[in-house]
């Protein structure tokens, strides 16, 4: 079935999305769509327990459910079966759909459920999108408000909606404090999901940042990104402040928000930085699954830097490897003062 159900009868929503910090951000705004045509709805949402608080304190999102962890395969399998079956939902959005997660929406019996249609399981869905995501050459976002238009849903305007407690915004203003000025923020890692521009490039940013244009320069990082800033501190004769593994991801948000430019490769707190509202620059890969044009800063194409390739489907056998040291310092500079010059005009 291809065609849109009728929609009268939709009370309770689930929305799918079991992947990373920057597909989950780029998701949420199906769950305002969601809102904004049935008001009164029940909105739940299935994510992996890291990205939680993506979306906890979503204004537009009624409970979040979480996939297990640290047990058996077939455990959680059935677990997360009974704990889906039990909330009677009406229709399910599989945005990030595995074979499993479409098998346990078919056997809990969920009458609509929507999904892509050329996978090997999409028999599974009773709305199937004819999507190649990675071949569409459209961004994200608006692939992940497809399959809520066949519900009848869809805004006119998207946002983002990202929730700061003020125990966020506590302990970054207590890291701020001795500092007393503007900063960027670079984040020079991607935890594998692209190919990532050389840090020694990245060093070589933060000194003429910090040397140049006189301001102070952050580098955020996961715990396993520590090796990296290393190496990125031992290249940098300025020695911007690290803060990897010392932020959750509300205390990075609280961050990102106050920062006047982020500097990153296409990775989670790119688009994190989005969703607060901050000035981005985005350093991207050429392939295919990476390529700008899904996987930009929404709305904000200005603000990306590629290699000089169009597309490309792999890395292996390519005179051209690592393709990513050919977007130079002098560039990212060029697109600072831009965007810089942009927000003082």
């Amino acid at each position: 079935m291809t065609k849109k159900e009728n929609t009268t009868l939709y009370k309770r929503f689930l929305v799918i999305r079991t992947d990373r910090m920057g597909d989950v951000i780029l998701s949420t705004p199906v769950l305002t769509a969601l809102r904004k045509r049935y008001p009164a709805a029940y909105i739940a949402m299935l994510i992996k327990p890291y990205t939680y608080q993506v979306v906890q304190g979503h204004p537009h999102l009624d409970q979040i459910l979480l996939t297990g962890s640290g047990r058996s395969p077939l455990t959680i399998f059935f677990q997360l079966l009974k704990k889906i079956k039990s909330q009677r939902f009406d229709a399910a959005l599989l945005l990030h759909p595995t074979f499993s997660l479409a098998l346990i929406c078919w056997l809990a019996r969920i009458p609509v459920r929507v999904g892509t249609r050329y996978r090997p399981y999409s028999f599974f869905f009773t709305l199937r999108i004819p999507h190649h995501r990675k071949k569409s050459g459209r961004h994200e976002v608006d692939l992940n408000l497809d399959l809520a238009a066949a519900l009848d849903a869809r805004p006119h305007n998207v946002r983002f909606y990202f929730y700061i407690p003020p125990e966020a915004n506590t302990k970054i203003n207590a890291l701020l404090k001795p500092f007393k000025k503007t900063f960027i923020v670079i984040h020079p890692g991607s935890g594998g999901s692209a190919l990532d521009w050389p840090i020694e490039k990245f060093a070589l940013l933060a000194d003429r940042i910090q040397n140049e244009m006189n301001e102070m320069v952050l580098v955020s990082g996961t715990q396993n990104e520590k090796p990296l800033i290393d190496k990125m501190m031992h290249l940098s004769t300025t020695k911007p402040i690290r803060l990897e593994g010392q932020l959750n991801i509300k205390e990075l948000g609280a961050l990102l928000k106050k920062a006047k430019l982020v500097i990153a490769n296409s990775t989670g707190p790119l688009h994190l930085a989005v969703a607060v509202g901050t000035p981005v620059i985005g350093l991207y890969c050429p392939l295919l699954p990476c390529h700008p044009n899904r996987w930009r800063p929404y709305n904000n194409s200005a603000c990306v830097l590629m290699p000089n390739i169009t597309k490309c489907k792999t890395c292996s056998s390519c005179d051209r490897y690592n393709c990513m040291n050919e977007i130079t310092v002098e560039q990212v500079i060029e697109k600072f003062k831009m965007l810089i010059y942009e927000e003082i005009k």
